[in-house]
């Protein structure tokens, strides 16, 4: 009657299992009472009105206890009802389906109720009519009482056998009545008010069960945002800690440097002032020296250097003349015999004169020198070269030792010897290369120090050691330079993955913050200088690995091997817009490296060749109108950076389906351009950036001669690939894949076939402006050629007037100039 489910009644009203056992115990003394009382009164037949079902058949006993007190004890006559079996009894409630009891255990206070009836007998029912009340007996209205917790409201019950005779008097004095249509309005409002209460307490349930879903996701925010918090701060408090350990180690390294230059300084002064005194007294000394003659010819030299003590110390300043000797006196002359006679000055000799010999460095000096016939004649030493391979190997090696890489005086050995494996601290860099070369001999002499390079730059990414790489790369990019001789197959086998990991290390950094990462999706945001490591320069990794590609590209066993080395994932990375785009243009030219007549790109093992090449198509087709991202800290990209940029790919795709194939180009089978013609996306996209250049080059910025160069290449590749496949393109389904593709199509191609080439589009070639007229007649009907031509009735074609454009144009192209230089 009141709309709801049985079982869901039961839940609400009854779900309390000791809703009875909070009511005082005077209050069951009194209903047991005033039950057994009920039961000791006369009836009469036909005068008992029906008792009326609870909506709930599994809690009726319950309620028939609870409310008892609440019933009329006497019960007017009345011949309209009569007393019929409880089985049998008609309530407005019997079209509620009874409840299971088999399915459900009574709880406890159902129980004791069970009992307190198996104990005081079960109730009394007569076959026949019940007896009819006296005149006079107050009959009670069935009207709703509340118990004292409010929780529902009363339903007359089944008499219970009497323990008494005595009548009691009841708690409210309710005038009589037997009007069957009262009992029955008053059961009505009965159920109503069970409905009303019902729902009531439904809503509050409901209401408290929002409330409490509310209170925990509110609690399960806080406790979301609280990890985050913390993380954020954790990661906070690590930065800080790094940055302060780094500045730590900074200002230790200046302390330590700053101690080392004063110890220097200190020791340059006091040589200075050792110095300084050495001159002084050198100075003193000639002072005090007298004049010596000068004398003519050839005379007897002093000793020199030959005649040093040489125990270290000078001469000249110890030895001086003994006091004891100076204080002797001189020899006396040797007397002359008398009447001996003197020569005469210019006499001659009778003896032949003594020939003087000087020694050390003075007879060099002052010996006249033979004439030059006298001189013996002298050889030429003759060199043998045994083994010219040995000759070019040592040369080699000295030219590696004596290497100074950039920014440094410091030779390769003495910057090897900065560095130490964390593993092994005790052997520097510079010993593992001596040891090394000390092991070298044979031809492979200039591949096996390459090697020992190689060896120490893979042992330092696997110790996380990156500190020597820049080093490491120069040294190693210095010896493919001057010896291309070097990469063999065991070289490329070694140095492939090294490269390509340590260029990694800062590439998966940024394509972690890019927008297309599955933990990131659709964020975006640039990539934190704290996140990338700035002692591995990718840069001139990927140029090391270009100039590997460059080397090898004669050799096809060695080429095939480069690129068998190389990672699909790794190059489509690289291809990503949160790269820089020095890294994004020498994977570019790398990737022109690998054009093969039946490959493109990194060759696969698997059958997965072909979705590799589509994919590397996607990826750099995306590029043409992408944004690359900077990384932060940095200022953003230039135009004339982003259509160099684009310039590349273009290029890029010029070679793959155009110049790579055998002249005429027109293969319609060629690898490449099928590449192209079968993508789902390489068409459409090119169109779009065909459109979108055209628009830049419209604006007047300082590029728009990049933006005209980039609309005749593009130009050109789309006209070259929809002419050799047009039997196997729907262009209408490959411009359908980007928004408006059909209508960029029409617009770019009619702007670009009515071209007059006065100022704007001067720089779109002829050629351009032929291939996109030849496009645009293919994809238009002849009515809308009509209607084209009738929108462009003064056009007489590109070359009509073009002395006078070309005039116009010069003057407003200085105008321009004028303009934006001011």
């Amino acid at each position: 009657m009141n709309g709801m489910d049985d079982n869901d009644g039961e839940q609400d009203l009854f779900d309390d299992d000791n809703d009875f056992d909070d009511i005082p115990e005077a209050a069951l003394q009194e209903l047991e009472h005033n039950a057994l009382l009920s039961t000791q009164q006369s009836r009469k037949p036909n005068t008992l009105a029906p008792p009326v079902r609870p909506p709930f058949n599994i809690q009726s006993h319950r309620l028939s206890s609870s409310v008892h007190q609440h019933l009329p004890q006497n019960v007017p006559e009345d011949d309209s009802f009569e007393y019929i079996a409880d089985d049998d009894l008609a309530t407005p409630v019997e079209e509620h389906t009874s409840f299971n009891l088999k399915h459900h255990v009574p709880s406890e206070s159902v129980s004791r109720e069970t009992f307190r009836q198996h104990r005081y007998g079960q109730p009394q029912f007569h076959a026949g009519p019940p007896a009819r009340t006296q005149p006079g007996q107050n009959v009670i209205p069935l009207q709703p009482q509340a118990p004292s917790d409010g929780r529902f409201y009363g339903f007359p019950a089944k008499p219970l056998p009497a323990r008494s005779t005595q009548p009691s008097l009841q708690d409210h004095s309710v005038p009589e009545t037997n009007d069957p249509q009262v009992l029955r309005a008053q059961i009505r409002a009965l159920i109503k008010d069970n409905s009303v209460l019902t729902s009531d307490l439904r809503q509050a349930k409901d209401t408290a069960l929002t409330q409490n879903g509310e209170i925990s996701i509110i609690r399960s925010k806080l406790e979301k945002e609280t990890k985050v918090f913390d993380r954020q701060i954790g990661s906070l408090k690590k930065a800080m800690q790094d940055e302060a350990a780094k500045y730590k180690a900074a200002v230790d390294a200046l302390t330590e440097k700053n101690r080392q230059l004063s110890t220097r300084f200190q020791f340059l002064e006091q040589e200075h002032a050792q110095g300084m005194q050495e001159t002084k007294s050198l100075k003193q000394r000639l002072r005090d020296q007298p004049s010596t003659e000068q004398h003519d010819g050839i005379s007897t030299p002093k000793h020199g250097m030959g005649a040093s003590l040489r125990d270290g110390f000078d001469d000249d300043d110890i030895m001086l003349q003994s006091p004891s000797k100076s204080a002797r006196r001189s020899k006396p002359a040797t007397p002359t015999i008398a009447n001996k006679r003197k020569r005469k000055l210019d006499a001659p000799s009778p003896v032949k004169g003594l020939t003087l010999r000087l020694s050390g460095r003075a007879s060099d000096e002052i010996q006249p020198r033979p004439p030059p016939s006298a001189l013996p004649e002298e050889r030429p030493a003759v060199i043998v070269r045994k083994d010219p391979q040995a000759e070019r190997n040592l040369r080699f090696l000295q030219l590696i030792l004596d290497f100074h890489p950039r920014a440094k005086d410091e030779t390769l050995l003495e910057n090897l010897v900065q560095y130490a494996f964390p593993s092994d601290h005790n052997k520097r860099f510079s010993t593992i290369l001596l040891d090394g070369v000390a092991k070298l001999n044979g031809d492979r002499l200039p591949a096996d120090l390459l090697q020992i390079f190689v060896d120490m730059w893979a042992q330092s990414l696997k110790e996380q050691f990156y500190k020597p790489i820049s080093l490491l790369i120069e040294v190693v990019g210095f010896i493919v330079d001057h010896n291309m001789a070097s990469l063999d197959t065991g070289i490329v086998n070694s140095l492939v993955p090294v490269v390509q990991n340590s260029i990694a290390i800062n590439a998966r950094k940024r394509f972690e913050h890019s927008p297309v990462y599955h933990s990131s999706f659709g964020t975006i945001r640039q990539t934190p200088q704290a996140a990338l490591n700035h002692d591995v320069n990718s840069t001139s990794c990927l140029d090391l690995l270009l100039t590997m590609s460059y080397v090898v590209k004669d050799d096809s066993a060695l080429t095939d091997l480069f690129w068998r080395l190389m990672d699909p994932e790794f190059i489509l990375m690289m291809l990503n817009a949160w790269q820089p785009i020095p890294d994004i243009t020498l994977m570019l030219q790398l990737l022109a490296t690998s054009i093969c007549p039946s490959t493109f790109g990194p060759i696969s093992t698997s059958d997965q060749q072909t979705k590799i090449e589509h994919w590397i198509i996607n990826r750099v087709c995306c590029l043409l109108w992408e944004t690359p991202q900077v990384d932060e800290g940095l200022p953003p990209n230039t135009t004339d950076q982003l259509c160099h940029l684009r310039l590349e790919v273009l290029d890029l795709l010029t070679a793959l389906a155009i110049t790579s194939s055998p002249y005429p180009h027109d293969d319609p089978n060629y690898h490449g351009s099928l590449l192209l013609a079968n993508d789902s996306h390489a068409i459409a996209r090119i169109v779009r950036s065909l459109f979108d250049e055209v628009s830049s080059m419209y604006l007047l910025t300082p590029s728009r001669v990049l933006h005209s160069e980039l609309v005749n290449r593009g130009v050109r590749v789309l006209y070259h690939v929809l002419q050799t496949h047009s039997q196997t393109i729907n262009l209408q389904e490959k411009l359908s894949v980007i928004n408006g593709g059909v209508h960029k199509h029409r617009v770019v191609l009619t702007r670009l076939a009515f071209s007059e080439g006065f100022y704007i589009d001067r720089h779109i070639t002829a050629e351009t402006v032929a291939m996109a007229t030849g496009l645009l007649e293919e994809s238009v009907t002849p009515d809308e050629a009509d209607e084209l031509i009738e929108a462009f009735p003064g056009f007489k074609g590109r070359g009509s007037t073009s002395e006078m454009r070309g005039e116009i144009g010069d003057d407003l192209e200085d105008e321009m100039e004028v303009i934006e230089g001011g």
